[in-house]
């Protein structure tokens, strides 16, 4: 039959051969950063602990608990510096999807720069200037440079023969 067992953190008291006993009140709160216990008086009370916890979200670092809540320390930063690609944190940590923005691979010999599959990619620019005395060529960093040559040519005059390139004219 029932009966109280004096215990103020117990319920459904009941006799047990010949004993008074009862089951303990849960006061599992299900929080990892509290210590949960009776209070004596019937209810639960719940004290924050120092922990490492998990806060369920991947893209934190250092789970501790603070105050009775579980918090990352640090987040995870997937920035790859890669404007080709669209970068985010998942379940499974940093994600870089490609896009098709457009972009600028710093050189001066590709025009028309765009993202292509993670990449920034240009078209050759066309430094080819029309002078036979001149050479066409591109650096990365000024970008076309036509060069003066002492190249054969043709300048149009029956009177001159053996003409050649100079200083960027025949």
């Amino acid at each position: 039959g029932e009966c109280l067992d004096g215990d103020a953190c117990t319920i459904g008291d009941h006799c047990a051969m010949g004993v008074c006993v009862g089951m303990e009140i849960d006061c599992d709160d299900g929080n990892p950063c509290t210590a949960d216990s009776c209070d004596g008086l019937g209810g639960c009370k719940s004290e924050p602990v120092v922990a490492v916890c998990d806060d369920g979200d991947p893209c934190t670092l250092g789970d501790l608990c603070d105050e009775g809540v579980c918090a990352g320390t640090a987040s995870l930063t997937c920035d790859d510096q890669n404007p080709c690609t669209d970068d985010a944190c998942t379940e499974t940590g940093c994600v870089y999807s490609p896009n098709q923005e457009p972009c600028d691979d710093g050189s001066a010999c590709t025009t028309a720069d765009a993202c292509v599959e993670g990449a920034c990619l240009g078209t050759a620019a066309q430094c080819d200037d029309s002078n036979l005395c001149t050479t066409d060529t591109c650096d990365p960093n000024p970008g076309c440079i036509q060069t003066p040559n002492t190249q054969p040519c043709d300048d149009g005059d029956t009177c001159t023969q053996m003409d050649t390139c100079s200083q960027g004219a025949c």
